[in-house]
This record gives C-alpha cells, structure tokens and sequence, in this order.
C-alpha cells in the first residue's frame, strides 16, 4: 500500500493511545540521567546499533549495551 495514505486500519482512539504513549515514554527518557538517555535516544530514535554509538560516544559496544539495558530497565520499573 501506498505509505502517503493515512492507515485507516487503525481507530482514532487507538492512533491517540499510541501517541500519548509515545509522549510518556519520551518524557521518562527526558529524566534519565546522561550519558544514559543519549544511548537511548540513539538506540530507539536513531536506530544506531550498540557498535555506532559506542564509536560516536568514545566508547565499547559493550558500554553502549549495558548502558542501554540499564536505561531500558529503568524505564519498566517506571512502568510499574
């Protein structure tokens, strides 16, 4: 399917459920401490694998990882 027409598969009160969950989970990556939330941003919004940001952040791909799981865990117990 064409992507330049809207998705009416969806529900309008679904499309807004997701965008405020959007929002929710972009305010609790706000509040992460750096360079935690950098990683996040990176991971989730660039989509950089663990080795790109680590190269970009003068780190391992390893510190990239962990430092991603640990956000990661962060925000679920923010879920909670």
């Amino acid at each position: 399917m064409d992507e330049s027409f809207p998705d009416y598969s969806k529900s309008v009160e679904s499309t807004v459920l997701d965008k405020q969950d959007k929002m929710s989970i972009y305010r609790m990556l706000h509040n992460l401490p750096e360079p935690m939330r950098e990683v996040m941003y990176l991971r989730l919004s660039g989509e950089l694998s663990f080795k790109e940001i680590g190269d970009l952040l003068n780190q391992s791909e390893t510190w990239a990882r962990v430092t991603f799981y640990r956000g990661k865990k962060k925000l679920m117990e923010g879920l909670e």
